[in-house]
């Protein structure tokens, strides 16, 4: 039986064939000819759906051309959006407020994205429990963007941590949560009765501990602590009928192109789902995600 899978999360301009500076200065068959490498390799895993999280090279706009070759659905926000002086400029560029937004939106409706991407927050912090970075935008700010993207017709997809990041993104009716490391039971609650897509991406942590990274050997007891948070979480996700895609945001540290969403169905399974559940999550609300 033919089985389709979908990683709802991953960059694709994080890899080992280029750098930024060679992507920069190499020509459009060079681009081309790393991208087709990259998704032959999902395409030979069976993996025919792939949503990315954006970056500042147009790599994702350009794969979602290659991808279209060899058939596979691929969803770009061109370029995330993150708040000056913030965490996330890597992943695409950074505003200011509304006024730049509406620049760089206008930018992003000419390259026709698929979704919006947002970062709201930082990353975990391996170093000190708990934190996760400010909250990059304000309540109206956000608000904003989100109205933006509804009335131009595309979901809203926004990097979340932390209870109160994740709950103002809630407040503002995101279409998807994506890592949502550090919440409570209120934000799981709120993601289910608002149906907003939760995508928590364990593979990044969840592969360190499986490889007791030495490079993290002194933040390990951290990450472990976060990702136990993480699972009881998604247990009771489940629950209470929250939708969990499986998004394996390969391209980060330790999660490989074409494998990273087999680690992600792997980490489901080892924390209490049988296959046919983790698989059925990640067809059907990975479609969700996806628009398919």
């Amino acid at each position: 039986m033919f089985l389709l899978i979908v990683d709802s999360h991953i960059h694709i301009f994080h890899n080992t064939l280029f750098t930024k500076r060679e992507w920069n200065n190499s020509t459009i068959d060079f681009k081309i000819n790393c991208l087709d490498r990259i998704l032959k390799t999902y395409k030979k895993n069976g993996v025919l759906a792939l949503r990315d999280g954006g970056d500042g090279i147009f790599a994702s706009c350009l794969a979602r051309k290659v991808a279209r070759e060899e058939g596979i659905i691929y969803r770009s926000p061109i370029f995330a959006i993150s708040k000056k002086d913030h965490y996330g400029l890597f992943l695409g560029r950074s505003v200011c407020g509304i006024d730049d937004f509406k620049n760089e939106f206008n930018t992003l409706k000419e390259n026709k994205l698929d979704h919006l991407k947002i970062i709201l927050t930082g990353i975990v912090n391996f170093n000190r429990f708990g934190d996760v970075g400010d909250i990059a935008f304000t309540y109206d700010e956000l608000e904003y963007m989100v109205k933006s993207a509804r009335e131009y017709g595309v979901p809203i997809m926004v990097h979340a941590n932390g209870c109160e990041g994740v709950s103002i993104a809630i407040k503002a009716g995101v279409d998807t949560i994506e890592h949502g490391f550090l919440i409570s039971n209120k934000e799981l609650y709120g993601m289910a009765e608002k149906g907003i897509i939760w995508v928590p991406t364990l593979s990044p942590l969840g592969n360190i501990l499986d490889a007791k990274d030495p490079n993290f050997k002194n933040q390990l007891n951290i990450i472990k602590k976060v990702y136990i948070i993480q699972v009881k979480n998604i247990i009771k996700a489940y629950e209470i009928g929250v939708k969990i895609a499986l998004g394996s945001d390969a391209g980060s540290y330790g999660v490989t192109h074409g494998t990273g969403i087999f680690d992600e169905i792997r980490h489901f399974q080892h924390i209490g789902f049988d296959k046919n559940t983790v698989l059925k999550m990640d067809l059907e609300n990975g479609s969700k995600a996806l628009g398919v």
